[in-house]
């Protein structure tokens, strides 16, 4: 890149030019610092308060020192600073949780949708929104409940007996010291793990 270029220079002088003129002017019309008992040319604008689009106009060594005591929170309470600070975050524009804000006139159940790889689920969408079919169970709730033999529909309260029943039918302590069903034992506890990992009981 030459930086000695005719382009870069044009755009440099208009950049600057601009400025300089305007600085000059307010020497000639002896535009003062705003600074108290400074008898210096004002030619740096600094903003006159948060509230307001007025501007101060100091000298060089004065705007820097207004610069940095400069409190764009001055005469607000602590519940406003607090307030414009959160909406800072997100550049003081409106947001909304995932999925809690839908088109007007829509319901719950307008919102059904598959979602096989639980994409959703930590968004908050399995416990509110019903999937195509009229089960509320996402794909890997559909699968736990099937190691569980229990129906797509089943309850919580549902999820709980089963969960009793099967562990007390495959346990060693419980069923007489068969070891040979301590695999679907497992795969019964992950399963219910599972559900209640994800909301549904």
């Amino acid at each position: 890149m030459n930086l000695n270029s005719k382009y870069f220079d044009m755009i440099r002088a208009s950049r600057h030019q601009g400025r300089e003129e305007k600085r000059a002017q307010m020497v000639e019309n002896g535009s003062r610092c705003d600074w108290p008992d400074c008898l210096k040319a004002g030619v740096y604008p600094a903003p006159a308060g948060p509230q307001t689009k007025e501007k101060r106009y100091f000298c060089y060594d004065h705007v820097r020192e207004y610069n940095r005591s400069y409190n764009y929170f001055e005469g607000m309470s602590q519940e406003e600073a607090e307030s414009f600070r959160r909406a800072a975050q997100t550049g003081h524009r409106p947001t909304w949780s995932m999925g809690t804000r839908r088109a007007r006139g829509s319901k719950v159940e307008d919102w059904q949708f598959q979602d096989p790889l639980e994409i959703m689920g930590e968004a908050g969408f399995t416990e509110a929104s019903p999937v195509a079919g009229g089960s509320k169970a996402t794909a890997g709730q559909k699968r736990a409940l099937d190691v569980m033999d229990l129906p797509d529909n089943a309850s919580a309260d549902d999820v709980r007996k089963k969960f009793k029943i099967l562990v007390k039918q495959y346990h060693p302590d419980a069923n007489g010291g068969d070891r040979s069903l301590e695999d679907k034992l497992q795969s019964v506890i992950q399963a219910h793990d599972y559900l209640k990992a994800s909301g549904f009981c």
